[in-house]
C-alpha cells in the first residue's frame, strides 16, 4: 500500500512539473521551434506567452507576469521592455505594438494591472483614465461573465491636421475579486491616404474582444 502511494505522488509530481516546465519552455525554446509571429519570435514578448495554440484567429494567450490575469494577444505585436514595470504581484504595466510593416496601421497599448483596494474602485479608476488621455465624457458599462468593462473613445487631431490619434479605452474590473486592467489602445492614422481609411468600427470591436477576454485568476 505504501508503495502505492509513493508511485500515485510521483505521478502528480510528474505530471505538475510537466506543466510548469511546459510554461517556462516557450521562454527557451528556440525560435526555429514557435511559430512565426512576433509575439514568439522577439525574445522579451515570448516570456509572456502560455501556450503556442491560437486562443482565436491571429491571437494567442497573454500571461501577465504577476498571474493576476489572462488576456487575448495580437500575434505580431511586439511588447516594449522599456516601458514595462511591475511592482510584486500587485501592479504590472506592460507596452506593445505594431506598425506598418506587419499591420495595416500603427498603433500601440498600454494596460495596467491593479491588485488590492484601489482595483474595486471604479470612480477612481476611471477618474484616473480620463485623466491620462484627455477625456471628458462618459463611460460605456458592459456586463461581461465575470468582468464588468467601462468603455469608451475619442480623437485626438494635431494641429496641422496630418495626423489623427483615436484611443478606445476602458477598465475591465473583476466581480470577484479585488482587480482590474486598465486598458489604452492608440490607433495613429497620419492622413495622407483618404483611399485607404482605417475601419474604426472593426477596431473597436477588437478592442473589446481583448477586453472582454480578460480572465483575472484568484489571489490570496
Amino acid at each position: 500500500m505504501k508503495s502505492k502511494i509513493v508511485s500515485s505522488l510521483l505521478i502528480l509530481f510528474l505530471l505538475g512539473g510537466c506543466n510548469v516546465w511546459g510554461q517556462k519552455d516557450i521562454a527557451e525554446m528556440d525560435p526555429s521551434e514557435l511559430p512565426d509571429v512576433i509575439a514568439f519570435q522577439d525574445d522579451f514578448t515570448r516570456e509572456f506567452m502560455g501556450s503556442l495554440e491560437e486562443v482565436e484567429d491571429g491571437y494567442y494567450l497573454f500571461e501577465s507576469k504577476t498571474g493576476g490575469y489572462t488576456m487575448m494577444y495580437p500575434q505580431n505585436a511586439k511588447m516594449d521592455h522599456l516601458f514595462y514595470q511591475r511592482t510584486g504581484d500587485n501592479y504590472e504595466y506592460i507596452q506593445l505594438g505594431e506598425n506598418e510593416e506587419t499591420n495595416e496601421f500603427n498603433y500601440y497599448v498600454r494596460a495596467t494591472y491593479d491588485e488590492g483596494r484601489r482595483a474595486v474602485e471604479s470612480e477612481t479608476l476611471l477618474n484616473l483614465l480620463s485623466t491620462y488621455v484627455s477625456y471628458e465624457g462618459d463611460y460605456e458599462k458592459i456586463d461581461n461573465t465575470d468582468t464588468t468593462i467601462y468603455f469608451a473613445t475619442t480623437e485626438y487631431v494635431t494641429e496641422s491636421g496630418k495626423s489623427t490619434t483615436n484611443r478606445f479605452f476602458g477598465t475591465a474590473m473583476s466581480n470577484n475579486s479585488d482587480q482590474s486592467v486598465r486598458f489604452i489602445y492608440n490607433l495613429i492614422d497620419d492622413n495622407e491616404d483618404a483611399d485607404n481609411a482605417v475601419d474604426l468600427e472593426s477596431i473597436q470591436g477588437s478592442v473589446l474582444e481583448i477586453m472582454k477576454s480578460i480572465e483575472f485568476n484568484s489571489v490570496e
